[in-house]
């Protein structure tokens, strides 16, 4: 089993090659050896050509930092290549250092005559990848308490950088917590090693009595087993989808990765949770309704149109039945506005511990009430998103590239009775934003 510190990056696994060429010929050979059609082996080789360039981009002048791209061939060349460097012992560590920070990392260090063996085992296990099977939610809410704390944290599926620290940090928060709810994405794609050494590992003294994780697209590339078998297990969770709801709240998890869209980098709400959602929302009375997604339904600060989420579930938005809307995906934390058509507070919290370069937001200002690492961001053009705040300040936890990376951190919501109160914590547990929404 790798260690969660093995990084495999664009570098590393092009740099035993005079070329990218180079190994995309031994590459071919391995497909045709595996796959008898040979249009097949070829549209493979070209799906590894793509993943090989996402990684490029994705890596920029950081192959030092994990790093990986919203594609399937590309995530799941990274988990393969990093068993089977583990198993065969080719990992050479290295220190990212600063001052107050040292951390020990792996690179995988195989050779061009390694290379045809992994090429053949990664095409022998990918065309056997099926999904597993998505068991049904329970058709009613499962209670919890009117006065309730929810520990909201996205993405945090590296087990590195500042992942550790916010679980310590939910782990030991003196206030404690009722529930855990992670966004979504084990890396490099959720097989079942990783979730459990980059995810459970990492939460193993984390002793909330109700646990829930949202299905991610990470997990969904190979096949969702490390996130059905392993996971829900493991967290006790019936279902990719659920229901929570006390006398005031009624708050929803929804699987927008299961039939996601474009590699995942878009989401999917299928029929299926359509159909259940409906006789929930309908016996809801007057509760205030809070979704939760792995996938945005809108960004400013993406390339996502948000999949179908809205449309599918537009009949739900149309009725103003939803209060707030908080999802991860983009490793970034943003505030939005009130949406000026369905009115519900939308929050991305993906921020929990995947290395996300900082964006260029320009001549963006600060925020006259949270302060200055915070900054606003105006809504579309057209309307149809709203603005909002952009948490921006350096990562402290990746030694020696700390201004070159947007920060980690989660979400404390406080439910009393009818009122929700927003904290927005740094890994650390530093609260640095507040503000009741009801």
């Amino acid at each position: 089993m790798p260690s969660a510190n093995t990084i495999v990056s664009y570098q590393s696994l092009t740099k035993p090659f005079s070329s990218v060429d180079a190994l995309l010929d031994i590459t071919s050979q391995a497909a045709r050896q595996v796959i008898a059609d040979p249009t097949t082996a070829d549209a493979r080789v070209a799906d590894v050509k793509a993943g090989l360039e996402a990684m490029r981009i994705a890596q920029g002048n950081f192959p030092q930092v994990m790093h990986t791209p919203r594609d399937a061939t590309a995530a799941l060349l990274q988990t393969h290549v990093a068993g089977q460097a583990s198993a065969q012992n080719k990992l050479e560590s290295f220190l990212l250092k600063s001052v107050d920070n040292v951390l020990e990392f792996f690179d995988v260090r195989f050779s061009q005559e390694d290379w045809l063996g992994y090429a053949v085992s990664f095409f022998t296990w990918i065309e056997d990848i099926v999904p597993a099977a998505r068991p049904p939610a329970a058709n009613t809410p499962e209670p919890i308490p009117n006065s309730c704390d929810l520990a909201l944290l996205g993405d945090a599926g590296t087990g590195l950088y500042g992942a550790p620290v916010c679980a310590q940090s939910i782990a030991t928060d003196p206030d404690g917590y009722n529930l855990l709810l992670h966004l979504g994405d084990v890396y490099y794609s959720g097989l079942p090693e990783e979730v459990q050494n980059r995810f459970l590992d990492v939460l193993k003294d984390v002793k909330i009595a109700t646990r829930r994780s949202l299905n991610g697209n990470h997990e969904m590339y190979t096949g969702g087993h490390g996130y059905f078998e392993t996971l829900l297990p493991a967290f006790g969770q019936t279902s990719s989808y659920f229901a929570l709801q006390n006398d005031f709240w009624l708050l929803v998890g929804l699987d927008t990765a299961y039939k996601q869209a474009l590699g995942g980098q878009e989401g999917v709400i299928d029929p299926d949770q359509v159909s259940w959602l409906e006789p929930i929302l309908s016996a809801a009375g007057n509760r205030k309704v809070v979704f939760f997604t792995h996938h945005q339904p809108f960004t400013l600060l993406d390339d996502n149109h948000g999949g179908n989420l809205i449309p599918a579930l537009g009949e739900f938005l149309d009725a103003g039945k939803v209060f707030a809307w908080y999802w991860g995906h983009e490793h970034r934390c943003v505030l939005y506005d009130r949406h000026p058509q369905y009115r519900f507070y939308g929050r991305c919290v993906g921020h929990g511990g995947f290395p996300q370069a900082r964006p260029d937001l320009g001549n963006a200002p600060g925020s006259d009430q949270f302060g200055s690492q915070w900054r606003y961001l105006n809504g579309s053009a057209d309307g149809s998103i709203p603005g909002g705040l952009v948490l921006d300040t350096p990562n402290l936890y990746i030694p020696g590239f700390e201004t070159a990376f947007s920060p980690h951190g989660f979400m404390r919501l406080e439910f009393r009775n009818d009122q929700l109160t927003e904290f927005v914590r740094a890994a650390d547990n530093a609260n640095i934003y507040l503000n009741g929404l009801a």
